[in-house]
C-alpha cells in the first residue's frame, strides 16, 4: 500500500531469510537477552558466560569480548549519538564502556569460551529456566490451598460433632 512516497510491503520472513548468523555466545539461563547494532560496523549481544560479544556486522567474526558481569549479561544498549555502550546483567551494577585504545583486542581465550558456551548450551537444551519469583508465587498459592482445605476439614468436623451432640 502506498503512503506518501514510502511503500510498505507486508511479507512473512522465513528462517531461510537470515542474512547473517552471529555465533559464540550463550542464551539459556535467563529469559531476556538483547542484540543490538553498535554503529554501522558491529553487532553486540550479552551472553550467559558473563561477556559481551562484539561481531563484525559484515563477516560475523568476533572482534571483541568484554567481561560485563560475573554471571550473565542480559542487556546491551549503545548510546544513540556517542560511542558509549551500557551493559547490565545479574550483578547489581550497570557498566558503561567507551573505546579507549587503538590497539587490537586480544581474543586469545575466544576459542575456549566459545567451546565452553557450546557445551553448556548442549547440556541445558532440555532445561527450563523458571524465575524464582514464579516458584515463590506457586508455593504461596499451594500453601493457601492447603490451609483452605484444612479449614474446610475442621469446619466439617465441628459440624459433625455439633450434629452428634444434639
Amino acid at each position: 500500500e502506498e503512503r506518501g512516497e514510502m511503500f510498505v510491503t507486508r511479507q512473512c520472513m522465513d528462517i531461510n531469510d537470515q542474512v547473517m548468523l552471529y555465533r559464540g555466545h550463550r542464551n539459556a539461563r535467563t529469559m531476556i537477552k538483547q542484540a543490538n547494532f553498535w554503529g554501522d560496523q558491529y553487532v553486540i549481544s550479552g551472553s550467559d558466560c558473563g561477556r559481551v560479544f562484539v561481531w563484525d556486522k559484515w563477516t560475523g567474526e568476533v572482534v571483541n569480548l568484554l567481561v560485563g558481569d560475573s554471571h550473565v549479561v542480559n542487556c546491551v544498549q549503545p548510546h544513540p549519538c556517542a560511542c558509549v555502550l551500557a551493559t547490565s546483567g545479574i550483578d547489581y551494577d550497570i557498566k558503561l564502556w567507551e573505546p579507549m585504545s587503538v590497539d587490537k583486542c586480544s581474543l586469545q581465550d575466544l576459542e575456549e569460551i566459545v567451546k565452553r558456551n557450546e557445551v553448556m548450551l548442549q547440556e541445558s537444551r532440555n532445561t527450563i529456566t523458571v524465575p524464582s519469583s514464579f516458584i515463590l508465587h506457586v508455593l504461596a498459592y499451594l500453601n493457601r490451598r492447603r490451609r483452605m482445605r484444612n479449614q474446610e476439614s475442621d469446619d466439617r468436623q465441628e459440624q459433625e460433632e455439633d450434629n452428634e451432640s444434639q
